[in-house]
This record gives structure tokens, sequence and C-alpha cells, in this order.
């Protein structure tokens, strides 16, 4: 399934779950673009192979990692302060200017490696989480640990320390949810599928 239905699939469980909860104004737009940037993370695993072998296109992982620096900046100009929103800003420079003119894989490497820096600079572990999973979704061959449920488990660590920090209700619901919407959908039996997922890695022997 194309990234952009994953981003749709996403986005709709943060606003259904935004309606469930009665959230309003910019926490609706908070939680849709929670679950929108959860629905995609599974495909950051680029495994370093060209991007016509792999449904992950560098158009698309471009736009992923400028949306990443969108949200930094966003970070920086709302909630940090002093030195640390300098620190946030020229992350979300390089995000957004640097980093997509390199290959796939190493773009996405420099991309983990800028996330958990900014992160270990704001002490924000949730950060420095994402910014680990950027790392080895960077070295991992499409399709793997990341659509498996110990990339659920790994996110949905990542979703939980995003809570401490953005306690807003139904947060950790969206995260989890939408990430999981895209395993499902990712799933053999969805039609435009041409192979489906392990979830229960490293054993390999169902695949759905």
């Amino acid at each position: 399934m194309r990234g952009t239905a994953h981003a749709v699939i996403g986005a709709s469980v943060g606003f259904a779950v935004a309606k469930e909860t009665g959230a309003v104004g910019g926490d609706v737009l908070f939680l849709i673009g929670a679950g929108m940037i959860s629905g995609l993370a599974p495909d950051l695993d680029t495994g370093g192979k060209l991007a016509n072998r792999i449904s992950v296109s560098k158009k698309y992982l471009n736009t992923a990692v400028r949306m990443i620096g969108i949200l930094l900046g966003c970070y920086a100009y709302f909630f940090a302060k002093g030195s640390e929103g300098y620190i946030s800003y020229i992350g979300s420079i390089i995000l957004l200017f640097v980093l997509p003119r390199f290959s796939n894989k190493f773009m996405l490497m420099l991309t983990g490696m800028v996330i958990t820096f900014v992160g270990y600079v704001l002490m924000a572990i949730w950060m420095q989480l994402f910014g680990i999973y950027v790392m080895i979704a960077s070295l991992l061959a499409h399709r793997s640990y990341t659509h498996s449920l110990l990339g659920v488990a790994f996110y949905s660590i990542i979703a939980y320390y995003l809570t401490i920090d953005f306690p807003l209700n139904g947060l950790f619901k969206v995260c989890v949810l939408a990430y999981m919407s895209h395993l499902f959908a990712d799933m053999r039996f969805i039609p435009g599928n041409k192979r489906g997922i392990k979830p229960f890695l490293p054993y390999k022997g169902i695949e759905l």
C-alpha cells in the first residue's frame, strides 16, 4: 500500500480518537498529525535498497523527513526555550534542507542521529527513542522488524514517553492504533498487496 494511503488511514485514526475524546481546536490537529506520522513510521525501513525495488520512494522519504523537520520547528517555536530552542531550530533546518539531498539509507541514519541528539539536549526521552528507531529502521530490510509486533512494542514505548511530555487524552491510543493500522493495511489479504508481513519476527514461519 502506498504511503499516501497509510498517511490518510493514520490521520483518520487521529480524527476518530479526537472525536471520541471530545478534543477541540489544536488538540484535534495534534492528534491527526500524530496519527499521520505513526501511520507512516513503519515504512522508514529502507534497508539501503534502491527506491524502485521497494515501496518506499525517495520522494516519500524526503516528505517524511521534512515533516519531522516541520514538527521539530513547531516544537522549538511553541515549547523550547533559550538554547534548547536554537538547537531545535538548527535540527529542523538540517532535516528540512540538508538531509533530503543524501541517499535514502544515509539520509535516514543522519536523521535519526539528529533527532537523538536534539532529544538528548532537550532531555526528551521520546525523541531520543524515536531517533534510535529511525536509525535502526534505516538498516533493516523492508517489511521486516518495523512491520512486526516487536516494532509495535518499541513504538508503544516511544508513545508512552511522548504522553509524559504531552499529556493529551487519547494520544497514546492514536500512536499505537495508527502504527498498527499500517501493519494491517500491508497484510497479504488486502487487495493490491503482492506480499504480506511477518508479524512474529524473529520467528519467520508465519506471513500474513
